[in-house]
């Protein structure tokens, strides 16, 4: 049987890398902890030569399903050229550390696609009621959130003006980090972090810039917009099938780039689950006759930040 536990070790050239890398992987759930074990003597060949070194030697508890993206993630941080990255699986494990460690990684990064349309709503006008939607058998699950994000980018907006988004999230049942990537004109890949994944709430984490890198070059992201959101939500059943979600949202933002661009609107999503795109386009066609129209711009922060975006552009 396969161990579902390993121990991965690798060896660094001093304290400061030994920690950033412990701080790095632990923060970002994919390893449950590291021990750093400092003056660690090395014999080892390179360039031909016997080489020796004084290291430090980092291990690393983690899941067998987690030690791909483990093994990339100390490769980004690592100053070596061809680091140590090795595993040895851990055949017995006491059970209450196996479910600590179970329960720590399985909180690492998680990743979704999410394929949804906003449509735009006047302030005091409700959306034609799911129940009616073509389709739609059952709508159950009401739920009321007030969501408050902060979103990310440079002072230029390089990542909204290429349909990223990037935001730190409290309220509702998905708080946490949130990188979303265009994939399709309806469909972007989610990744989502705990709130805890960095030290304070204005650090971006590592592993949302390590996706960023091409995009961000030598610019840093800093929070640019506070987005605030009064959320009605359901759920559209039919047949035993979680159809699709759809969410009733009043939206003020706050720019931090410009106030003159605060704004106020009132929009709806309607998110699938497990419903097809048909069953979107269907919803799209009901509730354009019914005079609810597709929004023009999909990304709140794309709202949220206006006419900046053609400004740093121009």
């Amino acid at each position: 049987m396969t161990s579902p536990f390993v121990q991965v070790q690798t060896t660094v050239a001093d304290q400061t890398e030994a920690t950033l890398i412990a701080d790095a992987v632990v923060g970002e759930r994919l390893a449950a902890c590291v021990q750093q074990i400092p003056g660690v003597g090395s014999t080892y060949l390179w360039d031909g030569r016997v080489q020796h070194a004084t290291e430090v030697l980092l291990i690393m508890k983690t899941t067998a399903a987690a030690f791909e993206t483990l093994a990339a993630r100390v490769r980004a941080l690592h100053s070596y050229d061809v680091p140590q990255i090795v595993a040895l699986p851990l055949e017995k494990v006491d059970p209450d550390y196996a479910e600590w460690l179970r329960a720590a990684v399985d909180d690492r990064p998680t990743s979704h696609l999410e394929i949804e349309r906003k449509f735009s709503l006047a302030n005091a006008t409700l959306p034609p009621d799911p129940a009616d939607w073509p389709g739609v058998g059952t709508v159950a699950g009401e739920r009321r959130f007030h969501l408050v994000a902060t979103y990310f980018d440079t002072v230029d907006v390089a990542l909204a003006s290429r349909g990223i988004t990037m935001r730190r999230r409290v309220g509702g049942t998905d708080a946490g980090w949130h990188l979303k990537l265009p994939r399709s004109e309806d469909a972007r890949e989610e990744i989502w972090l705990p709130l805890d994944a960095t030290k304070d709430d204005t650090t971006v984490p590592a592993v949302f810039t390590a996706h960023l890198t091409e995009v961000l070059g030598e610019r840093v992201a800093q929070p640019v917009c506070v987005v605030e959101t009064r959320r009605t939500e359901w759920d559209l059943r039919a047949g035993g099938l979680h159809l699709a979600t759809t969410c009733d949202d009043y939206v003020t933002t706050h720019n931090l780039i410009d106030a003159g661009l605060d704004r106020e609107w009132h929009e709806m999503e309607v998110e699938l689950v497990q419903g097809d795109t048909d069953f979107l386009e269907d919803v799209t066609a009901y509730l354009e006759a019914h005079g609810v129209h597709q929004a023009s711009i999909a990304s709140k922060l794309r709202a949220a930040m206006g006419d900046l975006m053609d400004r740093t552009s121009s």
